[in-house]
């Protein structure tokens, strides 16, 4: 058995992942793990997803392509080996942190901050950077990173912090437990 990576990408609409599921399922594919998101009207996913003995990458994608077609849907098919990290070293022990960055849109604001991130070693684990409206000139980055716990916490942050201000934009770090436990919706 072989292990893919499976991309569906393009214009969303209803029945994205129902037909891609259902071509795999009659495949005899098995999904392992699945992510998906609609962004500005744009449908990706990745499947992780086991291919039977004797079923060919290609085939698999010529079929999903075709239930596409057969659908009128506008995306795109990608299919490839899954990749394991065969990194020599051990990964570091990281804790989960989340960032926020708000303020004046511009084409620098994720290059800057994904820049300290990278300087500093931490793994970006989910990204979402949003226009709260159109007609606003703000944004809204949240970035949910693994900290190694090999970071001094405090030079970190005035890194960010740093940044932050010399771009005009308010940046915040907070550990993801705290994050959460404040931004909690409770039922009245």
């Amino acid at each position: 058995m072989e292990t893919v990576v499976i991309s569906v990408i393009g214009l969303d609409c209803p029945g994205v992942v129902y037909t891609v599921a259902e071509t795999l399922a009659q495949a005899n594919v098995n999904i392992e793990a699945m992510t998906q998101t609609i962004l500005q009207g744009q449908f990706a996913s990745i499947f992780v997803a086991t291919l039977p003995d004797g079923v060919e990458q290609a085939r698999i994608k010529e079929q999903t392509e075709a239930a596409i077609a057969r659908r009128n849907m506008h995306l795109t098919v990608h299919i490839h080996a899954f990749e394991q990290n065969v990194s020599d070293k051990e990964p570091e022990e990281s804790e989960p942190f989340v960032i926020t960055v708000t303020g004046r849109d511009r084409p620098n604001v994720i290059a800057s901050i994904s820049k300290i991130l990278f300087d500093h070693a931490v793994n970006i684990e989910s990204l979402k950077a949003m226009l709260p409206t159109p007609e606003e000139d703000a944004c809204l980055l949240v970035f949910e990173i693994a900290l190694p716990v090999s970071v001094d916490r405090n030079a970190f942050r005035l890194t960010l912090l740093g940044k932050g201000e010399e771009l005009g934009l308010e940046v915040s770090i907070q550990h993801r437990d705290i994050f959460e436990a404040l931004h909690r919706i409770s039922t009245i």
